[in-house]
């Protein structure tokens, strides 16, 4: 019984801090959806986020998810209504570049330029995703 006590302490733990991560996140993107800031910026970065399938207000998790991590990129993403083939697509891209600000420390640490591996990971998730869009699977 300890076994399962200790377990369920750990998972609750787990959940308690992602919650202070992607709540946060999905109220921030509701009220930013009423205003007309979000659809400024849908506008601003439709024509880049359209080459790879997805609506301009997509950039926005997208750029939270760069930022804080991939679980502030998903709290984002629950607040923006998406199909299933966009989901994916946009998980994709957040999964390739989440962080990106946070580890580039670490990267510069191990002697790498932070700002060539940020560029590399920025332009393989448009890359991934552009492959899977034109893929036709999605």
């Amino acid at each position: 019984m300890t076994l399962v006590k200790t377990g369920l302490n750990k998972g609750l733990k787990v959940v308690l801090r992602l919650a202070k991560i992607v709540i946060p996140t999905i109220i921030f993107v509701s009220l930013l959806q009423m205003t007309p800031f979000l659809n400024s910026i849908g506008q601003f970065f439709a024509p880049l986020m359209q080459i790879v399938g997805l609506p301009g207000e997509a950039a926005v998790p997208f750029v939270i998810g760069i930022f804080t991590s991939i679980y502030g990129g998903i709290g984002a993403m629950a607040a923006i209504p998406l199909s299933p083939g966009e989901l994916t697509i946009l998980s994709i891209m957040i999964s390739i570049c989440h962080s990106a600000f946070v580890e580039s420390p670490v990267v510069t640490e191990g002697g790498a330029s932070a700002t060539l591996v940020f560029g590399l990971r920025f332009v393989g998730a448009f890359l991934a995703a552009w492959l899977t869009h034109l893929s036709g699977f999605i």
